[in-house]
């Protein structure tokens, strides 16, 4: 296993964060922007719209989770050898501290390993400027999921 991203997994992350940015309504509002991509390991710094805020200022924390579950998502294709698609198993989230409006936030990810197709990822969002942290979570991913077979009742 090399170190560095395989190149047309790279080429697809390029795309897929060009398509988010312009084409996307929703991360198109969050300003998404890569930090660091890496083999296993992605930040992206994101921002906080007032748009997902309640009536005190506080950012709703079904937009972390959100941001996490793209992000974890993301780092997992980084860790993979060969193209594959990948869907969430399951996501935990804890919410450490409340995020304001306007906040301008790093969500970091590590994918810890990829076993029997589930990949395994784990991560955080803090506040750029002051590095305070928000939330927390870890989550697992299918690896080469496939979509319905013909006649299937799912």
């Amino acid at each position: 296993m090399t170190n560095e991203i395989n190149p047309a997994i790279g080429a697809m992350l390029k795309n897929a964060r060009d398509w988010l940015t312009h084409e996307h309504s929703l991360f198109r509002s969050l300003n998404l922007d890569p930090i660091l991509l890496g083999k296993g390991q992605a930040t992206f710094a994101v921002d906080l719209p007032a748009s997902f805020a309640n009536a005190q200022g506080v950012i709703h924390g079904g937009l972390m989770t959100i941001i996490m579950d793209s992000i974890f998502g993301l780092t997992v294709f980084t860790a993979l050898e060969e193209m594959k698609p990948i869907a969430t198993i399951n996501l935990r989230s804890d919410y450490i501290a409340d995020a304001k409006i306007n906040d301008r936030v790093l969500c970091a990810a590590k994918c810890i390993k990829i076993r029997n197709e589930v990949a395994y990822v784990s991560g955080d969002i803090k506040t750029q400027s002051t590095n305070v942290l928000l939330a927390t979570g870890s989550g697992a991913f299918m690896v080469g999921t496939r979509g319905m077979t013909k006649g299937s009742r799912l």
